[in-house]
């Protein structure tokens, strides 16, 4: 039942510039449809702030039963299962703030070394980018954009997307104190375009280590799951 009122109170929240998800809209019916199928197919789970966004955004592209399947197959990657149970001791969870701080401070070691002084931690905003694949924080074009990579490439899309926001952000947050680099990181400019955001994630190094940390997380994730 819980689950139902936050999915009524989260729908008109969902992508607030737009007027797609208001009451009086037809996507509101559809989106409101998809969330509550989820929670009758995945009861355990049921509804995380955050979905509402993944289906919305998939919306504005296919069907409503479409819709539901590519969301369903989304939610079951192991790295969405990681953070949607919000639980802050899930090693999943835990291992990929690691994973997403080593390549942070690999490619921004001086912004990686301020946030770690003002006490700025993963949970805090990449939580948030994680849950939303980005659809909170940036234009519905790059949005897309980073989702075809998501799909090509797995995860490992998320962390260079993320460190290389960071580094478009740096001028903006490195040197501030706590609450500002706190806004700085919940209010993204939506001037981020495609053109700047790529040409950063292309230039975001992904050293030996941090593959291989990766891919120790990946099988010992499936390794639990064949148990």
């Amino acid at each position: 039942e819980m689950s139902y009122v936050l999915i009524s109170t989260d729908i008109t929240r969902t992508f607030p510039i737009f007027s797609f998800f208001q009451r009086e809209c037809p996507m509101h019916d559809q989106l409101k449809k998809i969330l509550q199928t989820y929670c009758f197919y995945q009861p355990k789970l049921g509804y995380v702030q955050g979905m509402s966004y993944l289906a919305g955004h998939l919306l504005f592209y296919m069907d409503v039963y479409q819709t539901f399947v590519v969301f369903c197959n989304l939610l079951n990657t192991k790295f969405l299962q990681a953070f949607l149970t919000l639980d802050a001791s899930n090693p999943q969870m835990t291992g990929r703030y690691t994973l997403y701080e080593m390549l942070l401070r690999d490619n921004l070691p001086d912004l990686a070394n301020h946030l770690h002084e003002e006490g700025i931690t993963p949970d805090m905003y990449f939580l948030e980018w994680s849950l939303t694949l980005f659809c909170k924080r940036l234009s519905l074009e790059v949005v897309g954009r980073v989702w075809d990579q998501w799909f090509v490439l797995g995860e490992i899309t998320v962390f260079k997307t993320a460190v290389a926001i960071m580094g478009i952000l740096r001028p903006r947050i490195i040197g501030q104190p706590f609450g500002k680099v706190l806004k700085g990181l919940a209010t993204l400019p939506q001037e981020i375009c495609t053109t700047d955001l790529f040409i950063a994630i292309q230039r975001v190094k992904i050293s030996s280590s941090f593959k291989k940390s990766l891919e120790e997380l990946q099988v010992s994730e499936d390794a639990k799951q064949n148990v």
